[in-house]
């Protein structure tokens, strides 16, 4: 596994070499008495996109009261880009990207030192405004940002999709199924989203991409990036995505 230490947690790359799908109420449902505040959950160096999930290794104090609390209620929190200060550094306190992930926790594990691993899905992408709090973390108002997502000749971009990060894949030696992710019942915003996730590209950079507003654009990018020979085919030790169970998606 490749596992990089965030604030507050360890961010561990997504494997699944059965590929199952975490279970994952569609999106209505699981936001159907949501009130508009998630408690934040800021990372100084990892962007997480909507449809894509991610499992976490949650460590400091004050993020273990933000799971048990999500999960006592609606199990939703807002994952966003904390901003590095002039050192390059991110504090706990920082500003964070205004655009960010509404987020569901699908799984928790309790660990015998007391820290938790959780399985989180990402939903929509949101806007954020941070409210006061009466907890030890943070929280924000959010609104749902809704993006563009008709592609043009979206099975032939796919296709080629497929084919650019197969290449790199087998340039890095690495082990890795593209089985579930190839799938004809895989959109291609997914698709686009667990490969940009993937990929050894600056935080600041996905976070750019996660701004955009049209799925075309920012899959079009992606390929530019593929081909370019600008990536790290070192970076990846394995690659098995999980893909996110929702109907709505699929």
């Amino acid at each position: 596994m490749d596992t990089k230490i965030v604030s507050g947690a360890s961010c561990t790359t997504a494997h699944n070499s059965k590929g199952k799908r975490p279970a994952l109420k569609p999106t209505d449902d699981v936001l159907n008495n949501f009130n508009g505040t998630t408690p934040l959950f800021p990372l100084p160096d990892y962007v997480l996109f909507p449809k894509t999930v991610q499992p976490f290794h949650i460590f400091e104090p004050r993020y273990l009261d933000m799971v048990r609390d999500s999960l006592a209620g609606e199990r939703l929190i807002t994952i966003a880009l904390q901003v590095e200060n002039e050192k390059g550094d991110a504090t706990p306190h920082a500003p964070f990207h205004q655009v960010a992930t509404l987020s569901y926790i699908n799984q928790v594990r309790n660990l015998d030192d007391g820290t938790l691993k959780i399985l989180v899905t990402g939903l929509t992408k949101v806007s954020t405004e941070e409210v006061d709090s009466d907890h030890a973390y943070r929280l924000v108002a959010v609104r749902a940002i809704n993006d563009f997502i008709k592609v043009t000749d979206g099975d032939n971009k796919m296709a080629r999709l497929m084919r650019l990060f197969q290449d790199i894949l087998d340039k890095s030696g690495a082990p890795y199924s593209l089985e579930i992710l190839a799938a004809e019942d895989t959109p291609i915003e997914i698709a686009t989203h667990i490969i940009i996730s993937a990929l050894a590209i600056d935080a600041k950079q996905k976070q750019g991409m996660l701004e955009l507003q049209s799925l075309e654009l920012r899959l079009e990018i992606l390929m530019n990036f593929l081909e370019s020979g600008l990536h790290s085919i070192h970076s990846m030790e394995r690659f098995e995505p999980i893909l996110p169970n929702n109907p709505q998606w699929n």
